[in-house]
């Protein structure tokens, strides 16, 4: 026959069971707080993205303007409003060895 004990309580047991309801409710408390990262992160690199294309597209737009300031045929309509005369055959300055310019770079 089998002797059943009601007022006896297992104090062990009931301890291990407090430490894992512990142990589940610190997890999902972490993992909620890992989820917020991870969508402010997601969030972040899409505002990020966002000023990127802007970046992109105003570094675009600059370049057009310096390229269509750099073009052959403004240069050539610059000098002539500047009176600058087109040298056909130009005299480069060169250095010898022997130059004190030649050893202060050296």
């Amino acid at each position: 026959m089998t002797i059943i004990q009601p007022a006896k309580s297992n104090t062990f047991l009931n301890i291990i069971i407090a430490i894992l309801i512990a142990a589940l409710l610190s997890g999902s408390l972490w993992l909620v707080a890992l989820y917020n990262r991870l969508v402010n992160l997601n969030h972040n690199i899409s505002e990020l993205n966002t000023e990127l294309n802007k970046l992109q597209t105003a570094n675009a737009e600059v370049k057009k303007a310096i390229f269509a300031i750099f073009d052959s045929q403004n240069l050539e309509k610059l000098a002539e409003e500047k009176q600058l005369v087109k040298d056909r055959n130009p005299e480069y300055l060169t250095i010898t060895e022997g130059s004190a310019v030649a050893k202060a770079g050296q």
